[in-house]
């Protein structure tokens, strides 16, 4: 963030032009880019190690989420900057990124071109030519075979609702809360990111511009939600479970893994916003960011968990930030379930169904028409999501 105007030298370099302050130090603009990009490198070289490729000359090919914030903004062009430093090196591969979009707009149908979502997909396709750059409407989430549809409210095809936008916009209608419609919400377009990256086999795994004030507001989101054991696994870089379901019968056909990252995940959202401040390019491509998202909430009735534990974190970031750091680095050391472990049809997180129990309580079981428990294969945090 911008230091006074009587700022101090720069502690780093001892230029007289320091207006950003790094952890309480005066620093200038060069040094400020500079440790940004220290830590995500840094972030990469683990990634690295642990997507291995089979020669040191083949690019490196990742999935990026791009949802044009800040985070994901300031990933992308820090990918861009490490792809034209590694350039320089005969020794070492490029990257080949491919970033997508999902355009949650359910008001235009799928295919429309002029979009806000398409103009702003092609302002960061003109201005990061090395990568390649797509915009999947949130309908294609339907053809994804990594969620049990038949544990959602979702309308079938042929009760008269074959529209694809229009049957996930009846299924929001039906969700009872703000805070369900943003958790299920997060978690389909989670679901589509991973799909497109696992059927293309050449990319290694799927990276997500989560900063550390975000992932600190979405574990304790998880746990509000209900679903306080899949933490491990929203919030940590590394293999996310995967159960691929008979869209006919909801029944599991196979398992497998997926390795995420979060290549910001040593980065504040404070320390991103001013490095974005540093290359106003990168504003320039989305101006909507420069709006600010940490506005006094006035009225939580239409505001979800989800954005009230975000408005928190980046409140508290800068005067707690070691508490902010500690809260994820806790997060870390969780263990995970057995994966062997039946798995929840929504979230994709291994059942705990000793606590499911335990946690439901009077909540008792939702059944379908046909006397069969619709919500069996659901961990207690998505069935609270589905029914309130």
């Amino acid at each position: 963030m911008p230091a006074s105007l009587e700022s101090n030298p720069c502690t780093r370099c001892k230029a007289e032009d320091a207006p950003f302050q790094l952890r309480a130090s005066p620093t200038c603009g060069n040094c400020f880019a500079e440790y940004v990009q220290t830590k995500f490198v840094k972030r990469l070289a683990y990634l690295h190690k642990e997507v291995r490729v089979s020669s040191h000359l083949e690019p490196r090919r990742y999935v990026a989420g791009l949802s044009f914030g800040p985070s994901s903004s300031a990933m992308i062009h820090l990918l861009d900057r490490y792809t034209h430093m590694q350039g320089r090196k005969k020794s070492t591969s490029a990257f080949d990124i491919l970033a997508i979009h999902v355009d949650t707009d359910l008001s235009y149908p799928p295919g429309s071109r002029d979009t806000p979502a398409q103009v702003l997909i092609r302002n960061y396709s003109a201005k990061y030519t090395h990568f390649s750059f797509r915009c999947v409407h949130l309908s294609k989430v339907l053809d994804v075979q990594t969620v049990d549809w038949s544990a959602l409210p979702l309308p079938r095809p042929e009760g008269g609702c074959s529209e694809p936008s229009e049957r996930l916009r009846q299924m929001f209608d039906k969700l009872p809360s703000v805070s369900s419609r943003a958790d299920v919400l997060r978690l389909l377009i989670r679901h589509l990111l991973l799909d497109i990256a696992m059927k293309d086999h050449h990319y290694k795994t799927l990276l997500l511009g989560h900063s550390t004030t975000s992932l600190a507001a979405l574990s304790l989101c998880e746990v509000a939600n209900g679903r306080g054991f899949a933490i491990p696994w929203q919030v940590n870089d590394g293999r996310f479970p995967v159960t691929i379901y008979d869209p006919a019968s909801g029944a599991e056909i196979q398992r497998t893994t997926y390795p995420i990252h979060y290549p910001l995940r040593e980065l504040f959202r404070g320390e991103i916003d001013t490095y974005i401040s540093v290359f106003p390019e990168i504003a320039a491509l989305n101006p909507s960011n420069t709006e600010g998202a940490t506005a006094a909430v006035v009225s939580h009735k239409d505001t979800s968990i989800e954005e009230v534990m975000a408005r928190y974190f980046e409140s508290v970031e800068t005067p707690y930030a070691g508490i902010v750091a500690n809260v994820v680095r806790t997060t870390g050391k969780l263990d995970r379930a057995n994966a062997s472990r039946p798995s929840c049809g929504l979230c994709g997180v291994v059942l705990d169904e000793r606590g499911d129990s335990r946690w439901a309580g009077e909540m008792g079981d939702d059944h379908n028409p046909n006397g069969e428990p619709r919500l069996a294969r659901l961990c207690y945090g998505c069935k609270r999501s589905i029914n309130g």
